[in-house]
Parts: structure tokens; sequence; C-alpha cells
């Protein structure tokens, strides 16, 4: 076969055709180790094309492709396991990309593929790598791979020698190293501890996962039977038995306002308006796009003799739910106290029959308005 060779930077697709035209595997290794160790412009699909071309010529199987390829080159004992692993990631790759290597893992995998195509070829196939093929950026050339000896074709997998190389060695022999390979020299030894050290790293880390989910549902979970048995409590008119769900609830989950709301109502009823304001301002604080929180506050404010304070919290309630008819009629009752009484009757008018009414005048000469009491029935939230 005439002797080709190649001058300058040439783009790895076109210069891969060209050297295709090699009829035995060697010389189809050599032409593919030009597309290896141009990291610049060897895409994946020009990587595995390079690939692919060697192998078939190994086996003389041009009709096999991608992964039952290189299953057939395992069967015929050519390479190890881990090599098989690296060239059906290549093929995978490939399949994914139109790019060359980006990151650290892609150009592993480009080594380590390189390494398996090494392996496959046998010595016996080379009849035509004498040749010499152009450097990678215009530099000297880069040499011929060196000989070696290699498992005879048809051999079976346990009887195939396996190459070992070094933690510093390269794919091909010292003779015929790259720049490619001497730049990021990778052992496969040290790939696969680095593959189990991962896989060990991604398997505590699930399982931290699913301890903290675990833990979040439990906690969320119990938070939520507190609540829940605290309500129905509430409704029987045993109060003690609510508070101390509510206060369960609240240490579970501080983050739920409906614990704290049912606390400061509590409190509220029981007369203790200090202890219900410190509840509901942190209900407040915690949903602060709850109008029941607001419209509760507003209640304690209210029957604490503070209607400004009162009134800008009946209006955050109503502004949150404008159908919050309790909301509606006791922001009447505040406006009373504040003297403002066409508002006041406005807003009852508006929320209609309930016990707001008695604390707004019916006609603006019906003498002074009674007291209005600090709060009424409130819906749960």
């Amino acid at each position: 076969m005439p002797r080709k060779r190649f001058y300058g930077v040439v783009p790895t697709q076109v210069c891969f055709a060209l050297c295709a035209d090699f009829a035995n595997p060697r010389a189809a290794l050599e032409a593919a180790r030009l597309v290896f160790t141009n990291p610049a412009a060897a895409t994946a699909p020009a990587l595995w094309s390079a690939a692919q071309h060697v192998l078939q010529l190994v086996l003389g199987r041009p009709e096999l492709t991608g992964q039952a390829l290189v299953g057939e080159v395992r069967r015929h004992g050519l390479i190890s396991l881990s090599d098989a692993h690296a060239l059906v990631g290549l093929s995978g790759w490939a399949d994914r990309s139109a790019v060359a290597a980006t990151n650290e893992a892609e150009r592993m995998l480009v080594r380590e593929a390189w390494m398996a195509l090494d392996h496959a070829v046998p010595e016996s196939a080379s009849t035509a790598a004498s040749f010499s093929l152009p450097a990678v950026g215009g530099g000297a050339a880069v040499p011929p791979l060196a000989p070696r000896p290699s498992a005879p074709p048809m051999s079976p997998p346990a009887a195939a020698p396996s190459k070992v190389l070094s933690p510093v060695s390269s794919p091909v022999s010292s003779p015929g190293a790259s720049a490619f390979d001497a730049d990021m020299p990778v052992a496969p030894a040290r790939s696969s501890h680095r593959k189990r050290l991962y896989a060990g790293l991604g398997v505590v880390g699930l399982l931290v996962a699913l301890l903290a989910g675990g833990a979040w549902w439990y906690a969320n979970g119990r938070a939520n039977r507190r609540v829940e048995a605290g309500i129905d409590a509430y409704a029987r008119g045993a109060r003690e038995t609510a508070r101390v769900a509510f206060v369960e609830a609240v240490q579970a989950d501080p983050n739920d306002a409906r614990p704290l709301i049912y606390l400061g109502r509590i409190s509220r009823e029981e007369g203790d308006r200090a202890r219900a304001r410190r509840f509901l301002t942190n209900a407040v604080r915690v949903a602060p796009s709850s109008s029941i929180a607001a419209r509760e506050l507003a209640s304690v404010m209210l029957a604490d003799g503070q209607p400004e304070i009162a009134r800008r919290f009946y209006v955050r309630a109503i502004e949150l739910d404008p159908n919050d008819r309790t909301a509606q009629g006791f922001l009447g009752c505040a406006l009373v106290r504040l003297q403002r009484l066409d508002e006041a009757r406005r807003w009852t008018e508006r929320a209609g029959p309930g016990d707001w009414q008695r604390c707004v005048p019916l006609t603006p000469m019906s003498g002074a308005p009674t007291a209005p009491p600090g709060y009424g029935p409130v819906p749960p939230p």
C-alpha cells in the first residue's frame, strides 16, 4: 500500500475520511490516532466513527455497529470488560452530543476509549503501520504506534492477556505516545476506583435525602394530626385538651399559623389579652397572607381598647378576604369607637345581621353607641 503523509492542521472529519482508505486495522488505528489526539476538532461523532471503523476492520464485519460491534469484539477476547464499557460509553456519548469534550469526565472517556481501541488491534494485523502522522497543531510528526504483544484473534475472554499500565502510563507505548495522552494521563485502575467512590457517594447522598424527606414527612404529618385533634377538642369545648394539642403542633411546626391562631383565640376568650396578643402577633408574622390571623389580632386589639390598631387589621383582613363578613361587621365597631359613625353604619350594613350590630346606633340621633364586644363568633380557620 502506498505511504500517505499529511502536513499542517487538517479538520478531523476530512482527515479520517482520507485515512480510512487503509485496508488493515493497524493502518486504521494510526488514522484514528490523529482524530483522538486533536481534542479541539474531535467531536464525539468523529471519535466514534474512527473507533467504529477500526473495530469493523479488526473483525472483518463492516455491517456491525454500536454496542453490537463492541460486544462482538469483546466476545473474541480482544478487549477487557472495562475496555468494552469505555467503547460503549463513547458510542452513547456520540449519540447524545455533536461537540468535542467539554469537561473532565468526557476527556477521561476519550482517553479510556483510545486505550480500549489500542488493545483491540492485534499486532499481527499491522501491515501498513510504518507511515507517520502529522502532529497536532502543526508541530513535528507524531511517530507511529510501537509494536506490542497482543492476544490472537478468536481467543476466549479468559485467555486474553491484560495490559497493565502504571498510574502514569499512556494508552500507547512511550515511542508512540501522543500529546493528548501525555497531557492528561489516567490509569484504568484509578478510573475504576473513582467510579466506585462516586457511586458510593451517590448512594450516601440518596440515603441522606430519603432520611431527610422521611423526617420532614413525619414531622409535618405529626403537626397536622395535632392541629386536627386540637380543633376537634375546641369544637367540643375541651379547651385544655385543645390547648395541649395546639402547643404540641407549634413545637412540631413553628411555621404553621393555625395552632397559633387557636391559642390566641383561647387566651382571648379566657381574658388573657396579653398572651393572646403574643400568639396572634406571631401568627400574623408567620402567615402574613392569612386573613383569619389578621382578623383575630384585630379582635384582641378592639377588646383591649385600641380601636385604631384594630381598624387597621380589620381592613387588612378584608383586603385579604373581601367576603369575610365577621371582619366587615367588627370593622364597623372599631369605627364607632373612633366616632366615624357613617362609615361604621355602611360596614355593618354590608356585613348583614350579626353580633356587631349591637355596637352601631341605628340613627345618628339614637344616642351614644353601646360599647362593642371585643369579639364575636369567629368561624374556624
